[in-house]
């Protein structure tokens, strides 16, 4: 009878170990499937800027057709289309996130995650985006052959604000909005594992 009794309780133990608040989990799902989306928009929109940008190389006639000016091109294309398949492998780390693990488990898939995109953000932004600079400024050197220092000035100035402006302040801003929604995310699940461990 004492095995009987002993069984019952694990019994209800395990089940009571599957069944997670809804609301709360709901919460991480809902920022899940945010995540995912946003990845997949992004993604797509690189891919249709390295087309377009292929596309363009092609079929414009440009003044001053030059090797250096075509290789710029294609360096913007292939970092879009790089972008695109980093931002896609991100999504299948986020789809292997399985939302009705044990709190533990559902938590330390959290936790790699978040660790693979640090890692993934700190190597991947500088030098996505000295490339990308580097590659704009040989493109407008070779579009720009034989123009004023004025015309030089007017084109090169907000380019490259706009390009500081989009790494050091909407990138940083987007990134800190990203990692506390993750870090709430991990201070839930963690909860949620105290709660069960007891």
């Amino acid at each position: 009878m004492q095995d009987f009794n002993d069984l019952q309780h694990l019994w209800k133990q395990d089940s009571k170990q599957h069944i997670l608040p809804p609301k709360r989990l709901s919460k991480v799902k809902d920022f899940r499937q945010e995540l995912i989306r946003k990845e997949i928009t992004g993604a797509v929109l690189l891919l249709v800027t390295g087309l377009i940008i292929l596309a363009l190389a092609y079929f414009l006639d440009f003044r001053h057709k030059t090797l250096a000016l075509y290789t710029a091109m294609f360096i913007v294309s292939c970092l879009c289309f790089i972008q695109a398949s980093l931002m896609m492998t991100t999504v299948g780390k986020i789809k292997k996130i399985n939302e009705v693990a044990l709190p533990t488990e559902h938590l330390q898939q959290w936790q790699q995650f978040d660790s693979f995109r640090k890692k993934r953000i700190h190597w991947n932004m500088p030098i996505y985006h000295l490339i990308l600079c580097i590659a704009i400024s040989i493109y407008l050197r070779e579009i720009l052959v034989g123009a004023s220092f004025n015309y030089y000035l007017l084109t090169y100035l907000p380019t490259y604000s706009w390009m500081l402006f989009s790494y050091f302040y909407l990138g940083k801003r987007q990134l800190a909005k990203i990692d506390r929604s993750i870090n709430e995310v991990i201070f839930e699940l963690q909860e949620l594992e105290r709660q069960f461990g007891n």
